[in-house]
């Protein structure tokens, strides 16, 4: 369910802010927030708690968000290459 919700967002057919949450509330969590979904957990956390004093723009966040999505499909089709 992650890796699809990754593509998604990675494709830009999810809103970043959407799938992470996603990620983060109904996958990570159920699954004791494992090591490779830290970075998308961690998207997740920065677009949820955001305030515009920061100085970082939600674009930049969102392509955060998108960078760590193709981060983690890269991986696991490393993975799958390396079986």
């Amino acid at each position: 369910m992650a890796y699809w919700i990754a593509g998604q967002i990675a494709d830009g057919s999810l809103d970043p802010a959407v799938g992470t949450h996603l990620i983060w509330a109904d996958i990570a969590y159920d699954l004791g927030y494992p090591e490779e979904l830290e970075p998308l957990v961690h998207c997740a956390h920065n677009r949820d708690g955001w305030e515009e004093s920061w100085g970082v723009s939600v674009e930049e966040l969102n392509g955060e968000a998108v960078e760590a999505a193709k981060q983690f499909l890269r991986k696991r089709s490393a993975a799958k290459a390396g079986d």
